[in-house]
């Protein structure tokens, strides 16, 4: 997660640095065209940034690389799976730049005039179990949600401990 954020910072820096080198280019250019005395002093204003900027890719393609270095080595060091007659040494995954398609999904219940969301009810019940019980929600290994329209409850099991557990729809 780190080596994202690593990389994603240099090339956000080194995009705002191509960008600035490009802006002090369009206004050296205006300025000189306002007042052809400036052109030495602009011209080294822009040589400046540019190298600047140049640096600044530089650097952010250099820190991508090492952290693609260090993303190999990471997972060459993940434990390997064995079995008895032979191990078996993951390789690194090779990322594409397509995108699988993600589908949208969600599931509402509706009844008696009312209307909520599966991923709405699960939220409720880590609330509600999070308050009685004191602890937090990254504790909660499984849940199980029970909706009983008939009784306008949604009765839940956290980490197998049911007794007493709903909430009012």
């Amino acid at each position: 997660m780190a080596t994202k954020r690593t990389t994603k910072k240099a090339e956000t820096m080194a995009a705002k640095k191509a960008a600035k080198a490009a802006e002090v280019k369009t206004t050296a250019a205006a300025e000189v065209k306002a007042e052809p005395s400036k052109a030495e002093a602009v011209k080294t204003a822009v040589v400046e940034t540019v190298k600047a900027a140049t640096e600044t890719v530089k650097a952010a393609t250099e820190t991508v690389k090492e952290t693609a270095k260090e993303a190999v080595k990471e997972t060459a060091k993940a434990p390997a799976k064995t079995t008895a007659a032979k191990t078996e040494v993951k390789k690194p995954v090779r990322r594409t730049t397509k995108k699988a398609a993600v589908a949208a999904e969600e599931v509402f219940i509706q009844y008696a005039g009312k209307e909520f969301t599966t991923k709405d009810l699960v939220s409720d019940v880590k609330k509600a179990w999070t308050e009685m019980t004191g602890k937090k929600e990254e504790d909660i290994q499984d849940i199980k949600v029970y909706v009983k329209t008939e009784e306008n409850k949604a009765y839940y099991v956290v980490n197998g401990e049911a007794e007493g557990h709903y909430i009012e729809l």
